[in-house]
């Protein structure tokens, strides 16, 4: 009877439970699509000989060599991933991929940005450039990771597609070569769980074209944007739903570099077409640089009945040398709609190097006249000027083109002809490194974000705030931590999970707290410290003895 159990449970053991290794090599004499392609000297020719045979948890070594191919994987298993992978240091050149579920497609690039075809799978179609360089289609748990892309129509996925993971990819010339055609976007985030970090975008219509909900993007790096490479608008950030809606989303710890041309903006948050369906976007410790037009935008068409996005949430970033076109004239920074709803715009830096005058650094009613959103959170932000005169820095209070800058609660005003300067004292401002050195009058001028709410029991990990939007629980994405608080003066503890219908926050321990008591952000959500101090400071870099950004490693699954 034993003997019968085993062998039956030998019979029912898959065929493919042990992973095969297939190769391809396109330069090997030996190569052929005839070989078995299990041994590294008798490859396969293509790539599409991989994608067409290999079976759940299997996986695909690719050598160098230039494959004019665009091969689609189907899909692989539940923690029995098809992996198609770069041989060593080696460099595939490729026309465009498409990925099934269950899919990795994994490069060499060590970190972006990484010079375009020098590393990793180099993904290019320069003959046919509005190629989609990978699609996603409606996949499910599929990772892109330390490739190049360039002239190719960047990479997308479906409004059924879930849990994508866009890592270490550095994209360029979207839809275009140098010398020709109209730009198009750089990542279109559809469906939900969705993870873009650390790659490097730039000559692109728009970066990041995001709707559907639990998207993360985060610690990236645009630049080099160009108007005139689009031939319209062109943002870094940009969310105009139409057939889905857009919500909770994080923005955090990019950066923005040089975009040139009246409408090339920062991040456009349009929910004209939403119906009330767009709403809680973060977009904290940002950093802005050389922009020439606004930066944040909360749109909508300027009704109540339409409203913009919900609960856009801004605070903690670093705004330099922005606004450029309209600097000398009635201009908005961060624009939020007088019909938008619980909107915020707290901690952040506007530095201009010049003069900046009739501007506004933020406002909440440029639509609708002389109306501001009752909701609207505002105040604890730096203005400064690096000009004599304080007539060459007339900054703007809440209300569009009126009032004072200075006259809003907590905000510090400076230029360079008065004493105090207020200067916010960057480590290097033609260096582009914004850190703060000591004595920075931004050090601890920060607010908190939230308090605790007098219907809160006082103990326990179920916490009610006063507004919970400021915060997020990780969206279940692999490598995305729930944000860590910090309550009153000395407690701080994980967020597991947010109701944001009953500003609840479920927390990692129990925790004692008074009603009223101030909230801040402790940790953000690739698990690095913000607060210091007793008081945040005000920017995308908190101030440490050190100086020093810390390194934030992909995970790779």
């Amino acid at each position: 009877m034993k003997t019968l159990i085993v062998l039956c449970a030998l019979f029912i053991v898959p065929l493919n439970a042990v992973a095969t290794s297939y190769y391809v090599n396109n330069t090997n004499g030996s190569a052929s699509d005839s070989n078995a392609g299990t041994n590294p000297s008798l490859p396969w020719l293509t790539i599409g000989k991989c994608a067409s045979t290999m079976s759940n948890g299997d996986s695909c070594t690719v050598y160098a060599g230039t494959y004019n191919e665009s091969p689609t994987f189907s899909a692989g298993g539940v923690g029995a991933y098809k992996t198609v992978q770069v041989n060593g240091t080696d460099v595939v050149t490729v026309h465009s991929f498409t990925l099934g579920s269950h899919t990795k497609l994994i490069g060499n690039c060590p970190s972006a940005p990484s010079a375009i075809g020098t590393c990793g799978f180099s993904i290019t179609d320069p003959s046919s450039p509005g190629t989609t360089c990978v699609s996603a289609g409606s996949s499910t748990d599929v990772y892109v990771t330390n490739n190049t892309m360039t002239e190719c129509g960047g990479i997308t996925m479906s409004s059924s597609a879930s849990f994508i993971y866009v890592q270490g990819n550095t994209v360029s010339w979207l839809c275009r070569t140098p010398g020709s055609g109209t730009a198009c976007d750089g990542i279109k985030v559809h469906g939900n769980h969705i993870l873009v970090e650390q790659n490097d975008i730039s000559h692109y219509r728009l970066g990041v074209n995001y709707q559907g909900t639990y998207g993360v993007f985060r610690n990236n790096t645009f630049h080099d944007q160009y108007e005139t490479d689009s031939g319209q608008h062109t943002d870094a950030f940009f969310s105009e739903p139409v057939t889905e809606p857009s919500q909770y989303h994080v923005i955090e710890g990019n950066t923005h570099n040089n975009a040139v041309g009246p409408n090339a903006k920062g991040m456009l948050s349009q929910g004209d077409a939403c119906s009330g369906n767009c709403y809680n976007v973060l977009i904290r410790y940002n950093t802005e640089e050389h922009i020439d037009s606004g930066i944040i935008v909360d749109e909508n068409a300027g009704s109540s009945t339409n409203p913009g996005f919900y609960n856009v949430k801004a605070y903690n970033n670093t705004l330099v040398d922005t606004n450029r076109v309209g600097s000398s004239g009635s201009a908005i920074d961060n624009n939020y709609a007088c019909h938008s709803i619980n909107p915020a715009d707290l901690n952040n830096i506007y530095y201009w190097p010049g003069a900046s005058t009739v501007l506004n650094a933020y406002a909440a009613d440029s639509v609708c006249g002389n109306t501001v959103s009752s909701t609207f959170n505002y105040g604890h932000d730096l203005a400064y000027c690096n000009v004599s005169s304080s007539s060459s820095c007339a900054i703007k209070g809440l209300r569009y083109n009126g009032g004072s800058f200075q006259s809003d609660p907590g905000n510090v005003f400076g230029f360079a002809g008065q004493t105090p300067t207020n200067n916010p004292n960057f480590v290097n401002y033609s260096a582009n490194n914004f850190n703060l050195t000591a004595g920075s009058p931004a050090i601890g001028a920060g607010t908190n974000l939230t308090t605790v709410s007098g219907s809160d029991t006082g103990s326990g990990t179920s916490l009610i705030v006063a507004d919970a939007a400021y915060f997020q629980d990780g969206y279940g994405l692999i490598g995305v931590q729930g944000d860590w608080i910090r309550i009153g003066p000395t407690s701080t503890v994980q967020i597991t999970s947010v109701n944001y219908s009953t500003n609840t926050l479920t927390l990692a321990s129990p925790v004692s707290r008074a009603h009223g008591d101030p909230i801040y952000l402790y940790k953000k959500s690739d698990g690095v410290q913000v607060l210091f101090g007793s008081l945040p400071d005000i920017g995308a870099f908190p101030f440490t003895a050190s100086g020093a950004a810390p390194v934030v490693s992909i995970i790779i699954q």
